[in-house]
Order: structure tokens, then sequence, then C-alpha cells
């Protein structure tokens, strides 16, 4: 496929901690599987992109390695929203919310607090030559001509 067309893949990726993972996402599958399927598609000659969307509960740096080692592309994310800082588009489902109180995580809806987890990602992003960017401006990079 790589031979005949510009076909770029996309996953989500949307923490390093499968324990976090198993909360919000029960019927997705772990992230060492979706990793794989990254590094797999990548050998193929496939263009691969790790989307850290929505951004979970993680060690942000951890996250960004993780996925930059896997993808070897720019990287793509946005934070958890919800209707009070974002007033259209999609928003997190409230029973999302509810699991963040439950488990101390709601700092992950915090905009100031998802701030500084998008830092440090754009940071290591940096670091390995490849870029970090949210929203529109993130999921454009996946719209960019090869």
């Amino acid at each position: 496929m790589s031979e005949k067309t510009a076909l770029r893949v996309s996953f989500s990726i949307t923490t390093d901690r499968d324990d976090v993972r198993r909360r919000y996402e029960p019927h997705c599958e772990p992230i060492s599987e979706r990793l794989d399927a990254i590094r797999a598609l990548r050998r193929a000659g496939l263009r691969v992109h790790a989307t850290l969307a929505p951004l979970l509960p993680c060690d942000p740096e951890t996250l960004a390695a993780l996925a930059l080692e896997a993808s070897g592309e720019d990287l793509v994310g946005d934070p958890l929203h919800v209707r009070a800082t974002k007033p259209s588009g999609a928003t997190t489902r409230e029973a999302a919310m509810r699991l963040a109180e439950r488990f101390g995580e709601q700092d992950w809806f915090d905009p100031p607090f998802q701030q500084q987890a998008i830092e440090q990602i754009r940071a290591v992003a940096a670091r390995m030559g490849r870029r970090f960017a949210v929203g529109p401006a993130g999921f454009g990079l996946l719209a960019t001509p090869v």
C-alpha cells in the first residue's frame, strides 16, 4: 500500500498507564497493543501517527516518548474538554468526570493543568525533532501533504 498511496494512519494513544485505560476506555485495546500496531504498520512503510487524544491521566513525558518511538512522526493531541471551557464541538462525557473525581484525577479537566501536560509533551517532541500540536492545529498536521 505504501507504494501506491499516501495513506496515513492515526492511532489514539491516550495514556501510558493501562490501569487508566481500563477505567476510561474499558472496551479499547491495551496501549501496548496499539503501540505494537503502530510499529508494525510503520515497518510496512506506512506513515502512522500517534494521536494523544483524549489526553487521559498519564506521565506526559513517558507518553510522548512511547508515542514518538513507535511512530517517528509529529504528535497530535487534545485534552479532555468540558462545555464550560469549550463552547462548541466534542466534549468529554459526564461519566469521565465522575471517574476523575472518584480517582483524584480531576486536574486533567483543568485548563492550566492541561497546559502544563501539553508543554511537557511539546518539549519531549521538540527534543526528538518533532512537533506536537493540539486541537484543530494538531489535527491539521495530519492533513499536511506528504
